[in-house]
């Protein structure tokens, strides 16, 4: 692929941080960027090189404020081994810490966002689904504030691994992990939230990808992760569409995302996702 192109290529992802976390799974793909003009006309991508599974994904406006390309390794061209780095790219560690606390304090008010939507009265049927939405988008504020670039696959596994200095992020933690329902986790629940997945994003270039990380997840048992995963996708999918939309597909994002119908308790869970929104915003 290497020898098509005049664009930079670089490895980034958890097959990116491999050298130091060891964090990816074998289902995870190798992501390789595309910096700048992409004169490839690949796009985003997924095919299949020997034994390694790429995506291809764009980045023409490439600039150094990108969260995913701070730990970019790039890559060889005129070589036919893609897996080679030539260099990382170094950024000052006081600007890698504004942006990292940047981007979750944008997170932050993207949960705010999402929450303050419970209280609309056009909203009602759809609290549970915002509820859900606010919850990832904080746990993605805190993960950027801690300076650890959130992988929706491992994002269980980033939240046992985080070392945490502050009570109210604990506390935080532990209410956006009840809002996503986590303790629910079942086969059976994941079956069912896995037909309705297949069908919400079935227009998705990287379906085949998604589904073979979530067979991946339940096959080695990891059911609480998965739950999560199949939560984040959908939650990321229907956070970009709009009301009449999300409504439209009510009953099957209710069985995608398992969503309850306790409005008393959705509606006390997202008072206190508001007060550590604002708390991580201070902070």
């Amino acid at each position: 692929m290497s020898e098509k192109t005049d664009s930079q290529l670089a490895l980034i992802g958890c097959r990116a941080d491999d050298t130091n976390t060891r964090i990816s799974y074998d289902c995870c793909e190798y992501d390789i960027a595309v910096l700048g003009e992409n004169d490839m006309g690949l796009g985003n991508k997924i095919m299949q090189v020997g034994n390694y599974t790429l995506e291809t994904l764009d980045f023409p406006k490439y600039n150094h404020s990108e969260i995913s390309l701070l730990n970019m390794v790039k890559l060889k061209n005129k070589s036919s081994n893609l897996l080679v780095s030539q260099d990382k790219h170094s950024t000052p560690k006081t600007d890698i810490k504004r942006k990292f606390i940047a981007s979750g304090k944008h997170r932050a008010v993207d949960s705010l966002f999402n929450v303050s939507k419970i209280s609309a009265t056009k909203s009602e049927f759809n609290s549970a689904l915002n509820l859900k939405i606010a919850a990832y988008d904080l746990i993605e504020g805190i993960l950027l504030t801690s300076e650890i670039r959130p992988m929706p696959i491992h994002e269980m596994y980033q939240l046992r691994q985080l070392e945490v200095r502050k009570d109210f992020i604990n506390e935080a933690i532990q209410l956006c992990i009840e809002c996503l329902g986590i303790e629910r986790a079942t086969r059976t629940i994941i079956n069912r939230s896995y037909k309705a997945l297949k069908e919400i994003l079935k227009e998705r270039y990287d379906i085949g990808l998604l589904q073979s990380k979530i067979e991946f997840l339940v096959q080695h048992g990891l059911i609480a992760d998965c739950y999560y995963y199949i939560g984040k996708l959908v939650c990321n999918h229907l956070e970009k569409k709009d009301y009449a939309y999300q409504l439209n597909y009510h009953k099957l994002n209710s069985l995608a995302l398992d969503l309850t119908s306790d409005y008393e308790n959705i509606n006390k869970r997202s008072k206190l996702i508001k007060i550590y929104c604002k708390n991580l915003l201070k902070n």
